[in-house]
């Protein structure tokens, strides 16, 4: 607990007041504090391409691990930023760690950002990059949709999507504190809102800069929480922190899906704050990606015997 006290002390003091800045100062004040991967020599090799969307294209870096898992599915991963900031650079490190740690490749996706683009763009993103997996043949043996907080949101949807389209490549969703709930009505929100280095009132502005001109809008482009039918879905693992104000919406979801049939790991980790999964050489991270991991061997493993 000393190691996450420190930790926070740290967080609190340097983080940028991103909730009284115009938001592409609070894009440009976060992102300058993105530091080089240090985890190189993690994977084998890494290919940065541009996926054709149509109106636009979307960047994405597949990494390749050194030993990739017979029958590993590839996991396309979007970042977390409260849907405002965060790249493919400023998960480089996580990526990287993610296709050692599975031995599957790992497609990371810099989906288009608010304010420049609303509810359901972001998604569609993640949408097209996991169908561009399909047509290169990096889903032969399916695709993995995971994310961190506002990437959480976005695969949950993307998972959706895929779907509701038919014959879906999906075969589990990973949603790390996802960040659901524009109404931010929940407990968790009340007694976490200040002090754990993500407060109320950064996601309160990361919601507004999203959402734009409809402040009160609720629909499935705005999060998966608004999707009446979640039955159908591919299996998930929820991981929720317990000094999170997003705790209990990440808690609700896991449980909405049990309630519709999805098989859901729903890991709490009582002591952690927002965000606590991706900072290289935090122990306590470590130690939780590390089930992280494992759980997701498990889910994914071929022969149903494996899946302990």
């Amino acid at each position: 607990m000393d190691e996450t006290i420190r930790m926070l002390e740290l967080l609190n003091a340097s983080f940028p007041p991103l909730a009284t800045m115009d938001p592409f100062d609070g894009r440009a004040a976060a992102d300058d504090r993105i530091r080089p991967a240090t985890n190189l020599d993690d994977v084998a090799s890494t290919e940065d391409v541009v996926v054709d969307a149509g109106t636009h294209g979307i960047p994405i870096r597949t990494y390749h691990p050194h030993e990739r898992r017979p029958d590993a599915p590839t996991t396309v991963y979007a970042h977390g930023g409260g849907f405002l900031h965060g790249s493919i650079v400023g998960h480089d490190g996580f990526c990287r760690r993610w296709a050692r740690a599975t031995g599957a490749v790992v497609v990371s996706v810099d989906y288009r950002l608010a304010p420049e683009a609303g509810p359901g763009a972001a998604r569609d993103d993640v949408v097209a990059a996991a169908v561009w997996a399909v047509d290169t043949g990096l889903a032969a043996h399916g695709l993995v949709l995971a994310g961190d907080s506002s990437g959480g949101n976005v695969a949950a949807g993307a998972a959706i999507s895929l779907r509701d389209r038919g014959r879906s490549p999906v075969v589990a969703q990973v949603l790390l504190y996802p960040f659901l709930d524009p109404t931010m009505s929940s407990e968790s929100h009340r007694t976490r809102a200040d002090g754990y280095f993500v407060t109320s009132e950064l996601l309160a502005h990361y919601w507004r800069t999203f959402l734009g001109e409809r402040p009160d809008r609720f629909d499935a482009d705005v999060t998966p929480l608004a999707v009446d039918d979640l039955a159908g879905l591919p299996p998930a693992i929820v991981v929720t922190a317990g000094l999170d104000p997003l705790c209990d919406e990440g808690a609700d979801y896991a449980g909405r899906l049990r309630s519709a049939g999805v098989p859901v790991t729903l890991r709490h980790h009582p002591d952690q704050f927002h965000g606590f999964l991706t900072i290289p050489g935090y122990g306590p991270g470590t130690s939780a990606a590390d089930i992280l991991w494992s759980d997701l061997r498990s889910l994914t493993a071929p022969d149903p015997k494996d899946r302990r």
